[in-house]
């Protein structure tokens, strides 16, 4: 909950402004916590506030209720156990920061809509950041609020995990990882389309690897790009074709004449491979791929497999093919949609379960640690709110909700 409301917060200036639907009951009291009205405006408001940013799938007036509901009690219990409560010096320091805070907002907007640099036209520009600003309530008093209010809530969870057994053994760590592995093996094992998506498109981290996949370097040589084409075309005329014998001569004739165009390029790197050079370096002086200039790609290479769907079909051929069969080995120049490559078999990636490392042996920690305090600071925060006098008025929310549900329609059809 701390979490949500410090984002929602953060968030507040983006909303855009609410025009109550039910202007004329906007002061009707919609609910009670321990005494403390709330008006349908705040409910309204914060209504539009969770579905703007994306908490909620619709402006959901029953879920803005709960959430206003917890975020009330907690502001009571922040002040019943004297949580807000700051020194001179603090509320000094907290100052410092929502100044440096309010004129980096404003720096940030007057370098975006400035559009001559002068004095003048600072200034002018800093005067319009600070009315736009304002229009949404937002200035360095508010950002102050926001600051002290963030205090407040991480003092509240200290104060529940206080004398909190929230330990986790190197026991919970392993049966984690395991649990872990078992569900990448379960989602991954014999789909290597699945695990590429995941690996290269969600950016997911995969803690199971599939079996038979190997990193490859390559050097990719620039061509010309007519000469591509016509490679291109005639493979494709050959595909349709139903007799190809005489097509299939016109594509290795034009995939050869690809490769004589950087034939120079290609002996010279053959024979200084031949003489000893290393493959990174030869990477570095002839390859134009931007992936190789990556550390941990030049090092382990990309993760390909024969069934490989996130690599040029060509280049995932040559990744396999007959003269690449052990680490070290090196391919004969292969033609693709992006150039020529020579790759270079530099690494087996056994299957199975990953290493343990550092990181993931930190990242399962920090996990299983916030748990074990979510845990404890929900159980607190249900207690209070099962201890909490809560009234609720039905038709107030039912009048929210009436007006929402009439204008829907209305907005899709303006679309």
């Amino acid at each position: 909950m701390k979490k949500l409301f410090s984002l929602l917060m953060a968030l507040m200036m983006l909303m855009t402004v609410v025009c109550s639907a039910v202007a004329e009951d906007a002061a009707q009291v919609a609910l009670t916590v321990n005494g403390e009205e709330i008006t349908a405006a705040e409910v309204e408001e914060y209504a539009q506030l969770l579905y703007n940013n994306g908490f909620t799938e619709n402006v959901d007036y029953t879920q803005a209720v709960t959430y206003l509901t917890e975020e009330t009690i907690l502001k009571q219990k922040i002040k019943e156990f004297s949580l807000d409560q700051y020194t001179d010096d603090e509320k000094a320091a907290f100052n410092l920061d929502a100044q440096a805070q309010w004129e980096a907002d404003i720096a940030a907007y007057v370098e975006y809509y400035l559009t001559e640099d002068t004095e003048e036209a600072r200034a002018q520009a800093r005067e319009d950041a600070i009315a736009y600003y304002e229009a949404y309530n937002y200035n360095q008093e508010a950002i102050l609020d926001n600051l002290l209010l963030s205090e407040s809530y991480t003092r509240l969870q200290n104060y529940i995990l206080e004398g909190k057994d929230t330990a986790v053994t190197e026991e919970d760590i392993a049966a984690a990882f395991q649990e872990y592995v078992l569900q990448d093996k379960e989602m991954f094992e014999g789909n290597v389309y699945m695990y590429e998506l995941y690996q290269m498109y969600y950016g997911y981290e995969s803690w199971y690897q599939p079996e038979g996949f190997r990193g490859v370097t390559h050097i990719l040589l620039p061509v010309d790009e007519a000469l591509l084409t016509a490679w291109q075309d005639a493979r494709a005329l050959s595909e349709e074709a139903e007799e190809g014998a005489e097509n299939t001569a016109d594509v290795e004739a034009a995939r050869q004449a690809v490769l004589d165009s950087c034939k120079e390029q290609i002996d010279a790197i053959y024979s200084r491979l031949e003489n000893g050079e290393s493959f990174e370096a030869l990477i570095a002086e002839y390859g134009t791929d931007d992936g190789m200039k990556n550390e941990e790609y030049l090092k382990n290479g990309y993760a390909v497999h024969p069934d490989s769907m996130s690599y040029d079909a060509d280049f995932v051929a040559g990744a396999f093919s007959e003269k690449v069969q052990k680490v070290g080995d090196v391919s004969d120049p292969v033609v693709s949609q992006f150039g020529i490559h020579i790759l270079q078999y530099v690494k087996e990636i056994p299957g199975g379960p990953v290493e343990m490392t550092d990181a993931i042996h930190d990242e399962i920690l920090e996990y299983l640690t916030s748990s074990k305090e979510n845990s404890f600071y929900s159980e607190a925060v249900g207690g209070w709110v099962s201890a909490s006098e809560i009234v609720v008025n039905d038709d107030v929310i039912a009048a929210l909700s009436a007006v929402e549900e009439t204008e829907v329609p209305a907005e899709e059809t303006a679309e």
